[in-house]
């Protein structure tokens, strides 16, 4: 069934959370000059943000906690029908679209095993946590009462750019593809947060799906 969710956060917060989100790659460059390796730069910035952006929403995060906490069948009904969609989706763009995904390389985490827990935890559940806060930042003010369609939609064009600009490339044959890919991906997360009335479904969907998809490269 779906459920109208409509809230607002202040513009402070907003502002503040989606400026955390677009310090991963500022974070992660300046730490490569230091580091001289991509994969370990991003999990420490994504690490560094998503704890940073958990703590300073907390009380958001833990309203879709305590919703997801509710009314689990609901929760864990979307989380599934979320891992699918995603999972269907990532094919289509591994093997078809070839939009750009933040993925760890084999390589450095097979030269530092000890540290494949950090490095799976960055680029899974805290980046999906990254990802659900910010989508959910950049669209609050967004009235979706009565207009689940409109705000499914908008969620995934409008973030789906922000996310585009600050991580691809900017070459034509990246950021067309990439933009296809992030949008869906982003209308898939809102279309579950609409339904559940809470991220967690999608950050679980997101997150579960992208450590397979690593699991299976390495």
């Amino acid at each position: 069934m779906t459920q109208k969710v409509y809230s607002r956060l202040s513009y402070k917060r907003i502002f503040l959370s989606l400026c955390m989100f677009a310090g991963v790659r500022g974070i992660a460059e300046a730490s490569n000059l230091i580091l001289k390796d991509y994969t370990i730069s991003y999990t420490f910035a994504i690490n560094f943000i998503g704890w940073m952006m958990v703590i300073y929403d907390w009380n958001l995060f833990a309203i879709h906690y305590n919703r997801f906490k509710k009314n689990p069948r609901d929760g864990f009904l979307f989380t599934i029908i979320g891992m699918v969609l995603l999972a269907l989706w990532n094919y289509v763009n591994q093997n078809f679209l070839h939009g750009f995904t933040l993925f760890p390389d084999p390589a450095t985490i097979h030269a530092y095993p000890f540290a494949l827990p950090v490095f799976l935890l960055a680029y899974t559940y805290i980046w999906a946590v990254i990802i659900a806060i910010s989508f959910k930042c950049t669209t609050d003010h967004f009235d979706i009462r009565d207009k689940e369609l409109l705000i499914i939609l908008s969620s995934g064009f409008v973030f789906g750019l922000i996310y585009t600009l600050l991580f691809a490339s900017w070459t034509v044959t990246v950021l067309v593809p990439t933009y296809l890919y992030s949008t869906v991906q982003i209308i898939i997360l809102s279309y579950l947060y609409n339904q559940s009335s809470s991220l967690i479904p999608g950050i679980l969907a997101m997150g579960t799906v992208t450590l397979i998809s690593i699991l299976m490269i390495l």
